[in-house]
């Protein structure tokens, strides 16, 4: 039985704030593009797989209660390794410059790419951007902070302090060959050397700036053009912000968190609001003014206007993306009942209840409802 705790160096019950930290650094540890142990690759399964049950608590749950049998029960789904998954696991490689489930796929064979190239093309980052439901309305420009893999400044990616080395086990092609003698003839197959790991060449003396490993990872901070009228789960992408390769790099994808606001909600261009307005105005009609993005605007009331009551005014709503349109302006008028009447306002109510002679009319209602039983 696999100890998922002890993978990740941890005692049983940890919080699932201890298991992330574990995590990220045990996945730092044993990537292998990173790492210079001879089972990296395992481990770093071994970690994956760990924190993929830690980290779900139904998973978790099942797996303290039942151990390995927690596979058989209702729920358990195995995380697979795709695009479009959007979870811790992606977010964690993200940070380390490592790609997401897309490069792990590719890294363990399911891409047809070896891991040679995948460094050389750099990957992608995600990160959040915050910003406020102006700031989204009317566009603004915001500073955004997140961690980089770049190459090193030293040995410009190579991990090594002066010249490589030829590898002596594959003479430099990054691969060896097998031969099997079998009843059946003779078969060959070809593996990636494990002295150079695919790279045909070794460092003999690492670089002392980014020991060996040829990257490091920076702090990067960026000023961010944010455009009006985008919304919330929306991206923008920044081509070539993203970890950098030895031959290029990726782009940063930034996810938009739009904040909500206290008056105005958003449906995609359009805004609703309510606002109160008072007996006499929904029976004598009015002209009142309400809030607009762009401040206030006069809206008529028509007399005898019912609560609930929705008004259309058309274009002041928000800019739509790539377009100089916008969306319309919703608002809903909520009759504001009197409270505490004084005598004078009682008796006129009273008055206005004669005229209108609601109980009579209610009264027609029941009687024709009754007179069907």
């Amino acid at each position: 039985m696999t100890d998922y705790y002890a993978v990740l160096g941890l005692k049983k019950g940890a919080s699932l704030e201890e298991i992330k930290r574990a995590y990220k650094e045990h996945a730092k540890k044993f990537h292998p593009d990173v790492s210079k142990e001879h089972d990296a690759e395992k481990k770093f399964k071994e970690v994956n797989e760990a924190y993929s049950v830690l980290n779900d608590p139904e998973k978790k749950e099942n797996y303290d209660k039942y151990g390995d049998s927690y596979k058989g029960f209702e729920g358990y789904k195995q995380q697979g390794f795709g695009q479009g998954t959007d979870s811790d696991f992606e977010d964690i490689f993200s940070q380390f410059g490592f790609g997401g489930f897309s490069d792990l796929n590719e890294m363990f064979g399911g891409g047809g790419r070896g891991r040679g190239q995948r460094k050389d093309n750099g990957s992608n980052i995600k990160a959040e951007l915050h910003i406020t439901f102006n700031e989204a309305v009317f566009g603004a420009t915001k500073d955004i902070s997140y961690e980089r893999i770049q190459k090193c400044e030293k040995c410009d990616g190579s991990g090594a302090e002066g010249e490589l080395k030829t590898c002596s086990t594959c003479k430099g092609r990054g691969h060896v060959l097998h031969q099997q003698r079998t009843p059946f003839g003779v078969f060959q197959t070809q593996a990636v050397c494990h002295t150079c790991r695919g790279k045909g060449q070794i460092v003999e003396k690492e670089c002392k700036h980014c020991n060996g490993n040829g990257f490091i990872s920076n702090k990067t901070k960026l000023s961010v053009k944010i455009p009006a009228g985008i919304d919330n789960g929306n991206h923008l992408r920044l081509e070539g912000k993203g970890n950098e390769g030895m031959h290029g790099a990726g782009d940063l994808f930034i996810v938009i968190m739009v904040e909500a606001h206290d008056v105005f909600k958003r449906d995609e261009s359009d805004v609703y609001a309510e606002i109160p307005i008072s007996f006499t105005e929904s029976a004598l009609g009015a002209q009142v003014e309400v809030p607009t993005l762009n401040g206030k605007a006069d809206l008529k009331i028509p007399s005898g206007t019912q609560t609930g009551t929705i008004f259309k005014i058309k274009g002041k709503g928000i800019k739509r993306l790539n377009s100089e349109s916008f969306g319309d302006e919703y608002v809903k008028v909520i009759v504001d009942t009197p409270k505490n009447l004084s005598k004078k306002q009682k008796e006129l109510l009273e008055e206005l209840e004669k005229e209108t002679q609601s109980a009579k009319k209610r009264k027609g209602i029941f009687e024709k409802i009754l007179g069907k039983f």
